[in-house]
């Protein structure tokens, strides 16, 4: 038989899919713990009358200051690691695109095989076969699509959490 790619197992791309979105999930959880400490931090600020000695006042307002910039730091380095996921599940979705047009050409000839058989059984054999490859298609598109979705989803929630981070600190 000749093959001339590496084919990948089924529970293979479900493994790396579902690898994505834990991955995906986990970071935008950790970042989602930043932006809300960066927000009581915001508002502790906010909130103290700060009205006892200046030297005081001055020394809370830095180790707030110092908590802040703690925050933005770690925020700016979940974002770099969320990125980096979700570069990794763009290569997925690439992959998986490029395997479902490979089996959608190794289908359009199985097709034509199909075609220019006499034999019955044969025939039924192709068919079987073509069959098989639109499920394999099927099954691509799909994994492809969910980690899309899965990656949109992501970006327009730290899209809305560079918003609130920027917010805590009057950007």
């Amino acid at each position: 038989m000749r093959r001339s790619g590496r084919a990948i197992g089924r529970s293979e791309a479900t493994e790396r899919l579902d690898k994505h979105q834990e991955d995906t999930k986990e970071k935008g959880e950790q970042i989602e713990e930043t932006v809300c400490d960066s927000e009581t931090e915001r508002d502790v600020l906010e909130s103290v009358e700060l009205s006892g000695t200046e030297e005081g006042a001055e020394q809370v307002e830095q180790n707030i200051e110092q908590a802040q910039d703690a925050s933005q730091s770690e925020f700016d380095e979940g974002s770099g690691e969320l990125e980096e996921v979700h570069d990794q599940t763009q290569e997925y979705e690439g992959e998986m695109h490029e395997r479902s047009d490979s089996s959608g050409a190794d289908a359009d000839k199985v097709e034509e095989g199909v075609g220019q058989l006499n034999s019955d059984t044969a025939k039924a054999q192709l068919e079987q076969a073509r069959d098989s490859l639109q499920s394999d298609i099927e099954f691509l598109n799909d994994h492809e699509q969910r980690a899309q979705e899965a990656r949109d989803e992501s970006q327009r929630l730290h899209e809305e959490q560079q918003r609130r981070i920027a917010a805590t600190r009057g950007k």
